[in-house]
């Protein structure tokens, strides 16, 4: 079905981005015990899927109604290697304000420097969505444990008792994600010649050169 065909892309799809490596595969209890004797904190949760149907109000075989699956990190059902409440670290990510948006709105209808010409040109806007953005930052922190959904086991993952994989990847639902997601983001767009307007402005940026205004 439709359904079960935006099923599989999602898990092929964490499968290349590498979300979990199949070589990570170990039992808890071995994980738990050998974090316990290096007085180390690891974390273990389970993921979940998220089905919706996109565009519901259109007729059937449209193009613009289709099914979308998402899967996400349990974050309210994480245990650390005692089998008890993980305790986070105190990191949050700092989204952009509204006001930010505003000001994009305002620096897109002046105009822009003169060119060579010394015709002035018109400034515009553009926005993009980052598909699955999250997925591109490295999970930090204590290290993670995964237990993949029953479908995905293999025979020898139907042996063991608990079994679990390594998370790699900042994936949507963990506390910490939008905060390791925020981090890499900075980096890669102060490469690109970016410069944060101000502390006070988070996920702003401009590039002197282009005079180009960034809003993340």
């Amino acid at each position: 079905s439709l359904a079960m065909d935006a099923y599989w892309k999602e898990w092929d799809n964490l499968e290349k981005k590498q979300v979990w490596r199949w070589e990570t595969l170990r039992e808890w209890d071995d994980v738990a015990a050998e974090a316990r004797s290096e007085n180390k904190e690891i974390h273990f949760g389970y993921m979940f899927g998220i089905m919706v149907e996109k565009g519901s109000e259109f007729p059937e075989g449209d193009k613009r109604r289709y099914f979308k699956y998402r899967v996400v990190f349990q974050g309210n059902q994480v245990k650390d290697q005692n089998w008890e409440v993980a305790m986070f670290s105190e990191t949050a990510s700092t989204p952009a304000t509204l006001e930010a948006s505003r000001i994009a709105d305002i620096y897109s209808c002046f105009e822009g420097s003169p060119d060579e010409g010394g015709k002035r040109c018109k400034h515009t806007m553009q926005s993009r969505d980052v598909e699955q953005a999250y997925l591109q930052a490295d999970l930090e922190g204590s290290d993670t444990y995964i237990m993949l959904p029953y479908e995905l086991w293999t025979p020898e993952m139907k042996e063991m008792k608990c079994l679990v994989f390594k998370l790699e990847k900042a994936l949507y639902g963990h506390k910490n994600s939008g905060y390791y997601w925020q981090e890499f983001c900075d980096k890669r767009v102060k490469r690109a010649g970016f410069e944060p307007i101000s502390k006070n402005w988070p996920g702003v940026y401009f590039n002197k050169r282009r005079k180009l205004m960034l809003v993340v």
